[in-house]
């Protein structure tokens, strides 16, 4: 074995033609039949010879060179003496048990139209040409541990051929079929027909199973150099800061150099870019239809410089190796689970997998140009549900020049981690300056995964260690109104017809040069929209003779937006603009809805007030909305309102967690009515007023629908843009800046998570190592952070104290008082929850120096039993949780050292116990019924309680004579915008 591992390498050789790889004379010593000695050889011996002779490197460098991308042409060639040479068909190169794969060298390339829900339509245009990726050079070492096959004895011919046919769909024939007179497709739709695991895939499941013992591990040096790329990714370094850094903080042995840590940290991720060409306009990207142009043929600019390197490049970062990698780790496959683990409950909309259309997709079979597949969606627990989000982003605050961020969801997990910066995929950037006039040719390396991904790729599953069949199916895309317009060929907003979910025709202002349509809310001609006939649109678009033609019939067709950018960033605004007076083009009617500007000023004002009295962890600060409106965010309207407002009930229940079929139902109807009552205020039937009701306003007609069809409205909306604001640190290369920046995020998430060294590279203190905190084992769910007071509690503390732990114990005063004595009794200033990742810190406002500019963080939720027949002496107890609010004064630990038997302790016990003073509910507000929004003006007396009682801060907001609570965990607990949690 170890002879003729060493002839392999010795006879091993690569060339390269265009992006196809042929090997040259790996097995020329070899006749037909051989091969699957090797094969054997391979699998029975493997672990010896790395326990043995080689290294683990070794083995890892001898599948590297049985590596190769099943293009049509990248067959074995080897010759023997009897002519009995392996056979193009028989010579087939597979991926092999390692899962990585390399997919820049692939024939098939972009299609023309968006692939959207069951159905993969076949395109219409040619992708015979490889892509053109000028950076992406593929070498050997990109594509691990990959399989060869063979020929079979002559007996065994038909099951010979049949079983090459399993192996690989890839059969490199042209098709002569009936479709032979038509124009040639851009794919190879034979690459993308499953197989199914073949046994030389099943012959690596144990060279994955002994290599998942020994994985997933960093040496002390590798983790040294992660956490320093760690540092320049989480704090934005420049690179020449990061170079100053191991002078600063000099260790033995010292760091490589930036490039060698990059180098490293690309190496360990297991994935590599790849880089196109792209027009310097960004029109366009060289890839596909496109792969041989010089110029781009909408701005006619030049590809490349005189030196004949690219003007501009556009970066994709694969998806395929990301996804076979999270199957193989163990932690990541069982947070995967979430998909699987799911049920569905008749009658509620709880995710995205409630919808209408993820549980008709689990019915159906999978389908490829029309070709159904053997397995229909879903039915393995193991696929993947992704969601994709399109989004401008304008990075500087003139707001000229755009980016479009790509990034992918994975559905399969839990809610609370889906959405975080650390489990988003990043596909790339589509660079700016200008929006790109061909959208479809930066996403075709994306679909051209999820082609992959539909048909299925090999993988190898932690949780059962074995092999199996990945399949990943795209379920979701959504975005903002010119992102969603611009992928779907569409005109948007301003189109004649400009619903995507509905036909309506819009209404022009008869005589006005502008291009706002009214649509009016008669829902009787609203029939619903296929997507068939959304494709058949959009090419007819793309199909228009001239420029002319072409804007015409982009008008026709539309598009509509997300939730979050219909309601915060259009919907709000607009309202705020018409309440004061700043709507462009409109005459001060016949309604007054109209506020003085003394009065919005005085809104504004107590808003931004507020901030102070709401903590931190509900949002950022909001501005003064009068002075300062260009600069609050979408997140900040939300909270301005859902809490300060509250403006709207529906806003709140479309915000929900968790939706009953009666409350969509409720949306439904109320948002009729809403536009109803809209239309009457603002446009009053008069025509020379139809701005006041774009597209946006139409568009809350299908709110209910979107949610009845796709899940809750938190499913599908995403914040990614502000994350990729800190990368950029070059205003004259602001795109080249994004790219490395985005790209080095996502491999450093990719590194923790693959090597489960998320804490590790965190570079944060952790909950257990916070100078000065203390963590009780008593109480796992809440950590006591400093400061510490360094004195005992006074008299009348210790007796409050010792009144909240007689009753607890059902001890006399007299004894728990003779137990404090011996008692160590401390006080701390803070305390946090750490029984969730979004755990609250609250402080208490007796202890410690509050900033000036602090927002108050010691007003609290808690819960106590109470006995409803307290006033009843003849009647039993009968106790019942109730919920108050009040401010968190005191917070005591009090620890028994030794058994206490009038206490009914039997060792050293502890106690951490807070010190509330309630507040005085005034009765509910019955304009703000359903909101859970309370009163007070008075506090009452003091509840001395224990810790764990105590739920989450509250905010307040003042009014003229009583303060307002604001309970996010009540019934108002909705789905929010929050800072990232690692």
């Amino acid at each position: 074995m170890v002879m003729l591992c060493l002839m392999v390498c010795a006879q091993h050789r690569f060339s390269r033609s265009g992006s196809q790889y042929t090997i040259i004379s790996l097995l020329s010593f070899l006749w037909a039949g051989n091969i699957f000695v090797l094969a054997a050889a391979v699998r029975g011996s493997l672990a010896r010879v790395s326990k043995s002779i080689f290294k683990p490197a070794f083995i890892h460098i001898l599948c590297r060179l049985v590596s190769i991308h099943p293009a049509s042409s990248g067959v074995f060639a080897p010759s023997s003496e009897d002519g009995q040479g392996v056979s193009e068909d028989e010579g087939r190169i597979v991926a092999g048990p390692s899962g990585h794969q390399d997919y820049h060298g692939a024939e098939d390339e972009l299609r023309d139209d968006v692939i959207v829900g069951e159905d993969w339509s076949s395109p219409d245009f040619d992708m015979s040409a490889a892509p053109d990726s000028s950076e992406s050079e593929v070498i050997a070492e990109d594509v691990d541990d990959v399989g060869v096959e063979s020929g079979l004895d002559s007996e065994e011919e038909d099951e010979d051929d049949a079983f090459l046919d399993e192996l690989d769909p890839v059969r490199g024939e042209d098709s002569d079929g009936d479709n032979s007179d038509d124009e040639p497709d851009i794919f190879d739709w034979d690459s993308f027909k499953p197989s199914g695991l073949t046994a030389w895939e099943e012959l690596g499941e144990e060279y994955e199973q002994e290599a998942a013992a020994v994985a997933h591990k960093l040496s002390e040096y590798d983790l040294a150099i992660c956490r320093a790329f760690s540092f320049k990714v989480q704090a934005n370094l420049t690179d020449k800061a990061f170079k100053m850094a191991p002078l600063a903080f000099p260790r033995d042995p010292p760091l490589p150099t930036l490039d060698t840590i990059r180098a490293r940290v690309n190496f360990l991720a297991g994935f590599k870019p790849q880089v196109y060409d792209c027009c310097v306009n960004s029109c366009l990207c060289f890839v596909g239809p496109h792969a041989d142009l010089t110029h781009c043929h909408y701005c006619n600019e030049p590809r490349r410089r005189a030196n004949g390197k690219p003007r501009k490049k556009f970066t994709y970062i694969p998806i395929i190796p990301r996804l076979v990698a999270f199957a193989g780790n163990r932690e990541m496959a069982e947070k995967q689970q979430y998909r699987a683990e799911h049920v569905h409950e008749p009658g509620k909309t709880k995710d995205v997998f409630d919808g209408q259309h993820y549980r008709s997709l689990r019915t159906k079979f999978v389908k490829i140009n029309g070709e159904r597949l053997a397995h229909k969606y879903f039915e393995d627990p193991r696929d993947v549900a992704l969601g994709a989000s399109w989004d401008g982003f304008a990075p500087f605050k003139r707001r000229k020049k755009t980016a479009w961020p790509l990034i992918l969801f994975n559905y399969d997990l839990p809610p609370e981690l889906r959405f975080l910066l650390a489990y988003i995929l990043a596909l790339g950037v589509i660079p700016g300056p200008n929006k790109p006039k061909d959208s479809d040719s930066f996403l075709w390396p994306a679909v051209q995964e999820l082609l992959q991904l539909a048909a299925g790729v090999r993988a190898f599953d932690a949780l059962s260690n074995g092999m199996f069949v990945l399949r990943a199916y795209l379920i979701l895309v959504f975005g903002d109104i010119p992102a969603v317009s611009m992928f779907m060929k569409m005109k948007g907003h301003n189109g004649i017809s400009p619903c995507r979910t509905c036909k309506i025709v819009g209404l022009r202002i008869p005589g006005a040069r502008g291009t706002a349509h009214y649509v009016p809310l008669n829902r009787s001609c609203h029939p619903d929209v296929k997507a068939d006939h959304q494709a058949v649109k959009g090419k007819e678009v793309e199909a228009a003779p001239t420029t002319a033609a072409a804007e015409r019939l982009a008008k026709k067709y539309g598009v509509k937006g997300d939730f979050m950018h219909l309601i915060w960033e259009n919907l709000i605004r607009n309202l705020v603009l018409l309440w004061t007076g700043n709507f462009k083009g409109l005459d001060d009617g016949q309604e007054e809805y109209q506020l003085s500007k003394a009065i919005w000023e005085s809104i504004a004002a107590e808003t931004a007030a507020a901030s102070d009295t709401i903590p931190s962890g509900y949002g950022s600060r909001i501005p003064n909305i009068a002075k300062d409106r260009p600069n609050a965010s979408a997140e900040m309207w939300s909270f301005w309102t859902l809490y300060l407002g509250p403006l709207m009930r529906l806003l709140n229940l479309c915000m929900q967690f968790e939706i009953s079929a009666d409350e969509i139902e409720t949306i439904r109807t109320g948002f009729i009515a809403w536009v109803k009552t809209y239309e009457s205020l603002y446009f009053q039937n008069d025509v020379d007023r139809m701005s006041v009701c774009p597209l946006t306003i139409h568009t809350l007609l299908h709110i209910a629908d979107g949610i009845q069809f796709c899940g809750p409205v938190w499913c599908y909306w995403a914040r990614y843009c502000g994350s990729i604001q800190p990368g950029i640190r070059s205003r004259r290369f602001p795109w080249a800046s994004i790219d490395r920046y985005v790209l080095e995020i996502a491999q450093f998430t990719q590194t923790k998570s693959w090597y489960n060294v998320v804490d590790e590279l965190a570079l944060r203190a952790t909950h257990g190592n916070i100078q000065g905190s203390l963590s009780d084992p008593s109480y796992p769910s809440c950590m006591l952070l400093p400061l510490k007071s360094p004195q005992r509690p006074d008299a009348n503390q210790i007796r409050t104290i010792a009144a909240a732990l007689s009753t607890r114990t059902g001890a006399t005063m007299t004894q728990v008082t003779a137990a404090l004595r011996r008692a160590s009794i401390e006080e701390w200033g803070k305390v946090r929850r750490i029984d969730s990742d979004a755990g609250d810190t609250m402080r208490s406002c007796s202890l410690g120096i509050v900033a000036e500019d602090a927002r108050d963080a010691t007003y609290v939720r808690y819960e106590m039993l109470v006995d409803q027949n307290t006033r009843y002496r003849n009647r039993p107890e009968h106790f019942e949780l109730e919920t108050f609010y009040g401010q968190l004064t005191h917070i005591y630990r009090v620890h028994l050292p030794d058994a206490c038997p009038s206490l009914h302790t039997e060792g050293p016990t502890t106690y951490i116990l807070a010190a509330i003073r309630s507040c005085t509910l005034k009765p509910d507000d019955k304009e703000l019924a359903g909101l859970d929004i309370h009163f007070y003006s008075l506090h009452g007396g003091l509840d001395v309680i224990d810790i764990t009682t105590v739920q989450s801060l509250v905010g307040r907001v003042k009014r003229t004579d009583a303060w307002a609570i604001i309970d996010r965990s009540g019934a108002l607990a909705r789905a929010e915008w929050s800072g990232e949690v690692d």
